[in-house]
């Protein structure tokens, strides 16, 4: 059985109390993560301290790529990805962020579940790879998705797993069915439902998913080492660069410039890492200027 088959079976297998590579040893730093994040409110296994500890990883830690569009693969080790997103002051993608805060929420006392998702793609039908990656995390004795590492628009904030309607600044989601699997749903502003991802049910180890960095770093259709892809939330909302686009997208609306100049991807970039080291929007820059002119292709699973 392949690696990408294994990670798309469901299963009913109970929940691990949490994530990560196992017993290696090693505990996170829990108060440089704090800081890095921002958060100086409780830590403590409750919905409120979910929410408030997400909103804070989301604001603060920028979707980014850059690594890879240099030619580095992503490590999967946590104290690798804790060096990158604290230390550095780095962002991050699904394979980095969101194990990294499942890990810290685990050690908060958390029960987790690190599980592969299946993006929709923008211009419709399913990625070929569920190459993505997200949390299932219990509080309250509810289930929550906790998504902290998607490029695109997904819930700004923990969404219940309960069937019903969430709005939260002007966005809709809901969790429901799509073609046999549990799946994040956004509702658009004509009032259509439309995929996010589809979600498996198996807890993984990040080791699972190396050959999801191997694949990356290798296909000639990948989007990750192709084209520059960074993001951000903001309150009500969320800053997308995508190739040329510039997306601004607040309190349920989206808006599409186009960077036609250096000066205009400088501007966009510089919004996007606002608070982080300039470097950061420097290399960024780069690699914009690079890429700009390659041919564009489908954007797959970008997480």
């Amino acid at each position: 059985m392949t690696a990408t088959a294994r990670l798309h079976e469901p299963t009913t297998t109970p929940a691990p109390e949490g994530i990560g590579p196992g017993d290696d040893g090693w505990r996170l730093p829990a108060r440089a993560f704090l800081r890095r994040i921002g958060h100086r409110g409780p830590v403590t296994p409750t919905a409120d301290s979910l929410r408030a500890l997400t909103t804070a990883t989301l604001r603060a830690v920028p979707y980014e790529m850059l690594d890879a569009l240099e030619g580095r693969p992503t490590s999967l080790h946590h104290p690798d990805v804790f060096a990158k997103l604290v230390h550095r002051r780095q962002g991050g993608t699904c394979l980095e962020t969101t194990p990294l805060l499942g890990r810290f929420l685990r050690e908060a006392g958390f029960p987790v579940r690190l599980v592969a998702a299946q993006i929709w793609r923008v211009k419709g039908g399913w990625a070929p790879r569920w190459d993505h990656l997200i949390l299932l995390v219990e509080a309250d004795g509810a289930e929550w998705v906790v998504d902290a590492g998607f490029f695109m628009m997904t819930a700004l904030e923990p969404l219940p797993t309960d069937g019903a309607e969430h709005t939260h600044d002007g966005w809709t989601h809901r969790v429901a069915t799509a073609d046999g699997h549990r799946a994040v749903l956004r509702r658009t502003p004509g009032g259509d439902w439309i995929p996010v991802y589809r979600f498996a049910e198996r807890h993984l180890e990040t080791a699972d998913c190396t050959w999801v960095v191997d694949y990356h770093m290798a296909a000639a259709d990948s989007p990750l080492t192709a084209n520059l892809l960074c993001s951000r939330v903001i309150p009500g909302g969320k800053l997308i660069l995508m190739r040329k686009n510039f997306i601004r997208a607040e309190n349920g609306r989206e808006n599409i410039d186009f960077l036609a100049t250096e000066r205009a991807a400088e501007k966009a970039i510089a919004e996007i890492f606002h608070g982080h080291d300039g470097k950061l929007a420097e290399r960024a820059l780069r690699l914009w200027n690079r890429t700009r002119g390659k041919r564009a292709g489908k954007l797959p699973g970008i997480g």
